[in-house]
């Protein structure tokens, strides 16, 4: 009997530390934090090409993304950015679960893509969030918060002249 109330106790306790642990939200901060960094590190280097003097490229307000048909992933400035990158990336970096659909934590059924969108003069680099976690990066960065966005231009409105 005191077995069998051991054996019962240690299966709760186990539950618990599952649900409190919970590996799906675990993943997609994960995730998240992957886009994040991604992000991060392509503003850096946009930045940088931006105070050496090297041209914005210009997306005319059009989002160019990682998502799709016949995307390049070349750092050279035939990619999905189209700026000169290669000195620090091998190869534009994709989101984790690029191509693919998702729900994100607003529950709305989303693509999984980076998106690049500028102008010439401006520009906005903007992904999708999955995780609980990071539901107030959307209200913090610009003025779309159904996206998460950095660059000189967050909340860039796209396709209506920047």
């Amino acid at each position: 009997m005191e077995l069998l109330l051991s054996v019962g106790l240690l299966l709760i306790l186990a539950a618990v530390a599952f649900w409190a642990i919970d590996p799906i939200e675990r993943q997609r901060q994960e995730r998240d934090q992957r886009r994040l960094e991604d992000l991060e590190s392509l503003w850096q280097a946009i930045e940088a090409e931006i105070a050496a003097g090297n041209p914005l490229g210009s997306t005319f307000g059009v989002p160019s993304g990682t998502a799709g048909v016949e995307v390049s992933f070349n750092p050279d400035g035939s990619g999905w950015i189209p700026m000169n990158l290669a000195r620090y990336f091998p190869s534009l970096p994709a989101d984790p679960r690029n191509d693919t659909t998702f729900t994100d934590f607003l529950g709305s059924k989303i693509l999984g893509e980076y998106q690049f969108i500028s102008d010439g003069r401006n520009y906005v680099l903007r992904t999708h969030l999955e995780a609980e976690a990071n539901r107030d990066k959307y209200a913090q960065d610009g003025n779309d918060n159904t996206w998460y966005e950095v660059g000189t231009a967050p909340g860039m409105s796209t396709y209506f002249g920047l």
